[in-house]
């Protein structure tokens, strides 16, 4: 990319951004969202595919002011593996009560992150309605079944897999996320989940997602082409630095090789 060609690309952008917001305000009142004129669009656009930018995916057009939502980090404490895994069972533990051995099982805890794993030769032979239904009753009968949580299962040889997502009011709650996989004779199962608290009564007004596609300009994926596959409004919280707290209202643009969350506030970059 030419940064200098970019760096005034960039300066219109904000021009063209900072004129959005203030007529948008004025013009649609009415159903709180700002919402660029047709030809602002299609310029942005064009700025985009000028910078090897190519939109392969549905831009959404019919988005609402979305509230933020308070969540806390599910804690797989020793209370809750004891009661679930171990039971009566005996086991060796390490590393400070984060990983337990329980005969050829091994389970282990951290910081909100849950991983076990089995290998039994059980699991070499299955064929994908027994695997799926397999892991399934795992989630289950473990109490890892959670409220708002989605599955999809999908098979790729004799690896099957299910997955499971949080949609909470019709959004992805990232990165909630819980994968149990079978494989090769193995059994393996992780998750990190995000408990929805309480929303925030306000909703606000979001930027439109053209605008936070704007924002890959300052992204160098290093190819020439950067491919969007997908661009949807979804709640993201990073859990790094805290295990309660504000799941904002983002745009996630998935491309080719990365996803990326834009603040559907700020337009922030949050994570990349």
């Amino acid at each position: 990319m030419n940064w200098s060609r970019a760096k005034t690309i960039l300066i219109l952008i904000f021009t063209i951004l900072n004129f959005i917001l203030y007529t948008g305000n004025m013009k649609i009142a009415a159903t709180n969202n700002t919402v660029p004129t047709a030809k602002e669009i299609n310029e942005m656009y064009r700025i985009l595919d000028n910078n090897n930018i190519k939109i392969q995916t549905n831009v959404p057009n019919n988005y609402k002011p979305m509230p933020m939502l308070r969540v806390k980090l599910k804690n797989y404490d020793k209370d809750f593996i004891m009661s679930n895994f171990i039971k009566n069972s005996k086991f060796n533990s390490y590393n400070g009560g984060t990983t337990y051995n329980i005969g050829n099982e091994t389970i282990e805890v951290k910081n909100g992150y849950f991983y076990y794993k089995i290998v039994d030769d059980k699991f070499k032979n299955m064929d994908k309605d027994t695997a799926f239904d397999y892991i399934k009753s795992f989630v289950k009968e473990n109490n890892l079944i959670e409220k708002y949580s989605v599955a999809n299962a999908t098979y790729d040889g004799n690896k099957y897999t299910v997955e499971y997502t949080e949609i909470y009011n019709g959004y992805n709650v990232d990165v909630s996320y819980m994968k149990g996989v079978i494989n090769n004779g193995t059994f393996s199962f992780e998750s990190t989940w995000l408990i929805p608290v309480e929303e925030e009564k306000e909703k606000r007004e979001i930027i439109h997602p053209v605008n936070a596609l704007l924002k890959l300009l300052e992204i160098n994926e290093g190819s020439k082409i950067t491919i969007v596959k997908e661009v949807k409004p979804v709640y993201f919280f990073s859990w790094k630095d805290a295990d309660m707290g504000e799941a904002i209202p983002a745009w996630r643009i998935t491309t080719e090789s990365s996803t990326y969350y834009i603040n559907a506030y700020t337009g922030n970059i949050e994570q990349r």
